[in-house]
């Protein structure tokens, strides 16, 4: 496999960092191996349809692996966690940015969730394409909205009667370990325009928001689609 940095790599689109490429990155290959199941046509040969999809993903070259994942993730409706595991492996062949652990924090203290929270089910359906908060479905069809799935913990302590600081509900999410792709997709998308129907309000957190990541050498550019 070729190496990720031969050539010029562009950081995530909205995103700018100091460092084209500072250490290096990595494709994810096994991850997307892991993660695909949905190809085009098998061959038709003889066995089974699982075989068949194996020998087709097989004669995948790895330089169109990435390719694929973009593929799979614009045609595929899937769970939180295998999207943030092929979104990572994306955002990986483009150099990704450093987000340290205390940034992260940082960012967390300082965001509003008062100003966050304007549209709650935007904002609920955000968090439900980025994180496995339905994590007790049972829970949830027993008793709806006090379930102890860590979706109806956000309803109930961040939305709902807010005792739970930006901070507390990161935590909870785990935002603080998450990747770095992952918590910059998290930041974006709290942000953007089909969650945050003010623009002022998302000229203001994005503001927030580059105030500590330019510490580090990183920006969150303003994007045109979705309104954000």
């Amino acid at each position: 496999m070729s190496s990720p940095c031969a050539g010029a790599t562009a950081v995530p689109r909205g995103w700018r960092t100091e460092s084209a490429c500072p250490g290096g990155s990595f494709v994810y290959a096994e991850a997307i191996r892991d993660c695909v199941t949905v190809l085009s046509m098998p061959p038709t040969d003889e066995g089974a349809k699982r075989e068949r999809v194996e020998r087709s993903f097989a004669q995948v070259p790895d330089s169109d692996l990435l390719q694929l994942a973009e593929r799979f993730l614009q045609t595929q409706d899937v769970d939180a966690a295998t999207r943030n595991q092929l979104q990572d492996a994306l955002w990986a062949e483009a150099s990704p940015p450093e987000i340290p652990m205390r940034t992260r924090r940082e960012i967390a203290r300082a965001l509003d969730s008062t100003v966050l929270v304007q549209h709650p089910a935007r904002y609920m359906k955000m968090q439900d394409r980025l994180w496995a908060i339905n994590d007790d479905p049972l829970s949830e069809l027993l008793s709806p909205g006090q379930g102890r799935s860590l979706r109806s913990r956000i309803e109930r302590h961040f939305i709902r009667n807010p005792d739970w600081s930006t901070e507390e509900l990161f935590e909870a999410l785990g935002a603080f370990e998450a990747s770095d792709g992952t918590f910059a997709r998290f930041i974006e998308a709290a942000v953007a325009g089909d969650v945050l129907l003010d623009e002022s309000a998302q000229r203001l957190l994005a503001e927030v928001i580059n105030e500590h990541l330019r510490i580090t050498g990183i920006e969150r550019t303003t994007r045109a689609d979705r309104g954000g």
